[in-house]
């Protein structure tokens, strides 16, 4: 069996990052950490809080957008990532039976391979998928010549990565250790919906 792994909200914890990434940015914590989130659960994006909170311009969005694209690969934020708590036990058990890969709509592959090497994720697994903003997640994985099937599973925290799933014709497992809450989840139809990866069935 083949289980491809999202990576932010996924595998890894990158709440962090992105939530002192944004504060960086418009320069204010005005928004507490939970607050930001409630906000982000609630179906807002970055664009919609700074307008709506901070009164920004659409001049400033953009040059907020462009800033966050330049940063938010930056080893002082990567830095702040952590792994699912649990994550390297798992990774164990399953990679014993099964090929792991991850997939990833982040915009440098050797960025993201140096943070899954330091994460101590790499050697689990089969392949890394980066779409480095040139394709989408099911156009990589479609063209990397690997079939896959209803055997196979892609396991991610938003409705793209359930949308990508079934476009490569595999099972589709959400988590809620990401970026969506579970009625959002819900409306995509995947297969199953677990708390968090470790509780991933093998």
């Amino acid at each position: 069996m083949k289980i491809i792994f999202d990576l932010d909200g996924t595998l890894i914890c990158s709440k962090k990052r992105l939530y002192e990434l944004f504060c960086d940015l418009v320069n204010n914590r005005q928004l507490d950490f939970n607050a930001y989130w409630e906000l982000k659960f609630s179906g807002c994006s970055n664009q919609d809080i700074i307008r709506d909170k901070f009164q920004y311009s659409q001049d400033r969005v953009d040059n907020f957008v462009a800033c966050w694209m330049g940063d938010i690969e930056d080893n002082h934020y990567l830095a702040m990532d952590t792994p699912i708590v649990g994550l390297a036990g798992f990774l164990d058990r399953a990679s014993s039976n099964h090929k792991l890969y991850v997939c990833t709509a982040r915009q440098s592959a050797e960025q993201v391979k140096k943070q899954l090497q330091r994460l101590a994720i790499l050697d689990f697994l089969e392949g890394v998928f980066v779409t480095e903003q040139k394709s989408s997640k099911a156009e990589l994985l479609l063209e990397s010549g690997i079939v896959f099937s209803k055997r196979d599973w892609f396991v991610g925290d938003t409705g793209h990565d359930i949308k990508t799933g079934k476009e490569i014709g595999t099972q589709t497992c959400a988590v809620l250790s990401g970026f969506m809450s579970e009625v959002a989840l819900k409306c995509y139809n995947p297969d199953i919906i677990i708390n968090d990866v470790t509780l991933f069935d093998i």
